[in-house]
């Protein structure tokens, strides 16, 4: 089969999927069902997260700012009725004329480690899955208000979804690293934020290393972005497993 015609098929499950099984996360997505570290985490030696979402059940709005707003940058909008839930997972659901979505966990902390698997599908190269850490309660903005953001898994005009990004934004500029990955199968991205300095995880493995660092409150948040007139226009989807939050003392 072409990737082409994967793609459609890949696309047209999903989106059989949403009619089947998945039902409209309004109002609520609870969290801390099972609070145990990942095997990565347990590898790495950071103890029992502080935080964890499994979006097993229904969107808890006092753990979570669920989007309502214009999208990024003004284009399209975030709307709640694009986030799903079923299968045990998280869906954010872009339609191809910019009706997206995007959350923010209302759990922060300045230093620590942040922790989520994904997996993504052969979609619009317009759209950006991104899970990113941002000044507290929401990164629905293009800058923040103290120049930090974390970016641990972006995608860029990338409609095979096989090369993922690391940014990290701080006020002494902008620093990235990149990787090939095939993010249709599912993969655990991973951030550690101290004062000493960032490091990025790909499935446990180190792929990103900064001096720099975020120093404000941060919160953790999962969005699918939406850049008209960059890649090609269309639908996306991305699927969330699990986010879990460590704090910094182990």
């Amino acid at each position: 089969m072409s990737r082409s015609n994967l793609r459609l098929a890949v696309l047209s499950l999903v989106a059989a999927l949403a009619v089947s099984t998945l039902t409209v996360a309004r109002g609520q997505v609870t969290s801390g069902a099972d609070c145990s570290p990942s095997e990565n985490a347990e590898a790495l030696g950071w103890g029992t997260p502080a935080w964890c979402a499994e979006f097993d059940d229904y969107l808890d709005e006092n753990e979570w700012v669920v989007y309502d707003s214009e999208g990024h940058a003004g284009n399209g909008r975030r709307s709640p009725d694009q986030l799903f839930l079923g299968n045990g997972a998280l869906y954010l659901y872009g339609r191809a004329d910019g009706t997206t979505a995007g959350l923010a966990a209302r759990h922060v902390q300045t230093y620590g480690r942040w922790e989520t698997r994904i997996r993504l599908y052969p979609g619009a190269g317009s759209y950006h899955p991104v899970a990113l850490l941002w000044p507290q309660e929401g990164g629905g903005n293009v800058r923040s208000s103290t120049g930090e953001e974390v970016d641990f898994l972006e995608v860029i005009n990338d409609p095979e979804r096989q090369r993922p990004n690391f940014f990290l934004h701080t006020p002494q500029g902008q620093e990235q690293a990149h990787a090939e990955v095939d993010m249709t199968d599912w993969h655990t991205y991973a951030v550690e934020n101290t004062s000493e300095g960032v490091v990025g995880y790909l499935d446990g493995r180190e792929w990103f290393r900064s001096r720099n660092a975020a120093h404000s409150p941060m919160s953790a948040c999962l969005q699918l972005d939406w850049f008209p007139g960059e890649g090609e226009q269309g639908e996306a989807w991305m699927e969330v497993d699990w986010l879990r939050v460590y704090p910094l003392e182990s």
